[in-house]
């Protein structure tokens, strides 16, 4: 197998597994409604997902080191299309719960595994933009999950909207089961044990701030532009789906642009600027009333923090060159944390000080994961 098409799949796993993802962050509101769910016991199925797959990251990451990312990845998006045709049978909160639990930890091993080949197949020097266009597929999916769980629920219901997710999760997953799963080995030397270096760590609870973030812009943007600045449905959709095209853009150019300026600039000071930029942009979203002006200010911000994902991820494999899934893991394990307590913590502040100060404290965790970036030095390491 080429590498080219290695890339592909990879970022269509990326896209698929997100598109599963943000269905629920699409229909969530029209199932509130139905069942009567609070806006906190909504942030709790939003959460369970979080839950599910943060506690797995670092076991997925070492599964795919030792038997293969490619075989492990795909046994578990087979699962994943299994779980999320299953939301279509589910009328109560613990129901939802559940299910949204299970589906997190069969989707905690793609970034991980993805990190994995990205290691073990391509050179160093392409790591950041091979691993942008990866992460990147994330905004492919979520941008198009919207508009296809709104036109589905038009005529199946959100039922048959997830039914729809699943149907197109199966299908990658089949294809990727056959290319890719038996076309890999397994790493030449079984992995050593995970090494919690410094830098690791660091760059980890950075992972943490930046996931706090990511909670509001992936999972609450389209319930923030609908419910709270009350924009029209249709507009709401569209601005969501802004957003995520503006981070799939964003994600492999900030990679792409992390390789060719790394020689001269080095990774770490432009990306620390850019989330200097992001937190400021995002706390200035908060004073404006023009949609056109929310939707400018959010989105300049989320594209900022998004572009620097592939300079992230370069540093975590370096720093985890030992088993890169599982170091990767780790990393993605500790910041799913942030995105397990956002969905609880955002509409719990809400109802306390306002959505305004929601979105204040996301821009403070991405300046607190500047910070962060900065002191980690994993490019000394």
């Amino acid at each position: 197998m080429g590498r080219k098409e290695l890339l592909f799949l990879m970022v269509g796993a990326s896209a698929v597994n997100y598109m599963g993802r943000t269905a629920m962050a699409v229909a969530g509101p029209g199932i509130a409604k139905q069942y009567q769910f609070s806006e906190v016991e909504l942030g709790q199925i939003f959460s369970a997902f979080w839950l599910g797959y943060g506690l797995m990251m670092w076991p997925s990451g070492w599964l795919a080191d030792r038997f293969g990312a490619g075989r492990v990845l795909g046994i578990c998006g087979l699962l994943s299309a299994a779980l999320l045709a299953a939301n279509g049978a589910v009328f109560v909160l613990a129901g939802f719960l559940i299910l949204r639990l299970l589906f997190g930890v069969a989707s905690a091993v793609v970034y991980p595994a993805c990190g994995n080949l990205t290691a073990l197949q391509f050179p160093p020097g392409r790591m950041a933009g091979v691993q942008g266009l990866v992460i990147g597929g994330s905004n492919l999916g979520a941008a198009l999950a919207p508009f296809l769980v709104l036109w589905v629920s038009r005529w199946a219901g959100w039922r048959g909207s997830f039914v729809a997710v699943a149907g197109l999760t199966l299908l990658f997953f089949a294809v990727w089961t056959l290319r890719v799963r038996m076309a890999l080995p397994v790493m030449e030397k079984k992995p050593e044990f995970l090494r919690l270096r410094r830098p690791l760590v660091l760059l980890a609870l950075q992972g943490f701030c930046i996931g706090y973030f990511y909670s509001f812009g992936d999972t609450w943007s389209f319930y923030y532009f609908r419910e709270v600045r009350h924009f029209p449905e249709e507009q709401s959709a569209l601005f969501a789906t802004l957003l995520q095209v503006a981070g799939g853009v964003m994600m492999p150019l900030g990679g792409w642009l992390s390789d060719l300026i790394a020689p001269k600039y080095g990774r770490m000071r432009p990306a620390f600027l850019a989330l200097l930029a992001s937190a400021v942009l995002l706390a200035a979203s908060t004073w404006m009333s023009s949609p056109l002006a929310v939707l400018a200010f959010i989105t300049a911000g989320y594209s900022l923090v998004v572009a620097c994902e592939g300079a992230w991820s370069w540093a975590v494999l370096t720093s985890a060159s030992e088993s890169p899934g599982a170091g990767f893991g780790f990393a993605n394990g500790v910041g799913s944390g942030a995105q397990f307590l956002a969905p609880l913590s955002l509409p719990w502040i809400a109802g306390k000080w306002g959505w305004d100060a929601a979105v204040l404290s996301a821009a403070a965790a991405v300046l607190c994961g500047a910070v962060l970036w900065r002191w980690s030095g994993a490019e000394r390491d």
